[in-house]
């Protein structure tokens, strides 16, 4: 597992947490673009293309001249950006699709496991037992959120693309655990977005952008905005808000951490439906989300303290 410095480790956690509710809070915005004409590979799209370009702007004014990647290092990026990025988000709508969301939601956050395995059994490096225990209470926790039970048949092919948006998931948090060694956060962020953003727009070939859509109304309940402000919340705060906030913290805490303080979004935008749309979360849905935090906060324990106990033999 990564060694973060002393002070790193807090404002790491504080950073991805603060990225986790970001992504979440674009959760009500992301339900009243999928009442308008836009197709789930349109909000993708658009989502993706603002993202990217918000980050490149700030990384020529913030970055110039310390932008280049390594020739050798371009696989590593376009990797980061088109599947963790862009074929994540596809492979994940169609899941919903073709899913219960609570479901595919299940599926999608399997990914703390499958970074956690990897790092056991790939990289060979311990994981805290009270790390384990922490996926299992998240993932029953997200159980309870999701009502999973509920689900009747499942669709095989929803199924297959849940998982691999699980491990297209997880591979975006591996991936930028490596690539943060070489380059900065913004750097990192920037070129991911703008290489998934090209393989998005590509997609328009088989998805054309419905660009009248951006000049209405769109509505849920009593609570109504404008699709272009959609669009820009969902992909400045969202998109590269989010992304970037996780990758500044990756510098400063592990891959396992990274993937399990992710799933904040879910619970943030559980809660933001409730108060903004008027959806409404039962007492087990309520004992859930809390049970995710619980479960959150022990990997993190786990975390520190193997920080902690590194550090004491470092200095011994």
């Amino acid at each position: 597992m990564n060694r973060p410095p002393a002070g790193g480790l807090a404002l790491g956690l504080a950073l991805g947490a603060v990225g986790a509710v970001a992504m979440g809070s674009a959760a009500p915005a992301l339900k009243l673009l999928a009442v308008t004409e836009l197709s789930p590979v349109n909000v993708i799209q658009a989502r993706t293309v603002v993202g990217a370009i918000a980050l490149l702007v700030a990384a020529l004014v913030l970055r110039r001249g310390r932008m280049a990647v390594r020739r050798e290092d371009w696989w590593l990026v376009a990797v980061y950006g088109v599947l963790t990025l862009a074929i994540n988000q596809v492979v994940y709508t169609v899941a919903l699709a073709r899913l219960p969301v609570g479901v595919a939601l299940l599926l999608e956050y399997l990914a703390p496991v499958l970074v956690a395995l990897w790092v056991r059994f790939v990289q060979r490096r311990d994981v805290p037992r009270l790390l384990w225990i922490g996926i299992v209470v998240l993932l029953a926790g997200l159980a309870l959120v999701t009502q999973v039970w509920t689900a009747a048949a499942l669709d095989g092919l929803g199924v297959l693309f849940g998982l691999i948006a699980a491990v297209t998931l997880a591979a975006r948090f591996l991936l930028a655990e490596r690539g943060l060694r070489t380059y900065d956060p913004l750097v990192m962020a920037t070129w991911g977005a703008s290489l998934g953003s090209v393989a998005l727009i590509a997609a328009g070939v088989v998805a054309p952008f419905p660009w009248h859509v951006l000049g209405t109304v769109s509505a849920v309940g009593s609570i109504s905005a404008p699709v272009w402000a959609l669009v820009l919340y969902v992909g400045l705060i969202g998109m590269a808000g989010a992304i970037l906030l996780s990758a500044v913290a990756q510098r400063s805490i592990p891959s396992t951490s990274a993937s399990l303080i992710a799933a904040v979004e879910i619970i943030v935008g559980g809660v933001l439906a409730t108060v903004l749309l008027g959806e409404h979360l039962n007492a087990a849905q309520w004992a859930g989300s809390a049970a995710m935090l619980v479960g959150i906060v022990l990997a993190q324990i786990a975390v520190a303290r193997r920080s902690t106990a590194v550090r004491e033999v470092v200095s011994v």
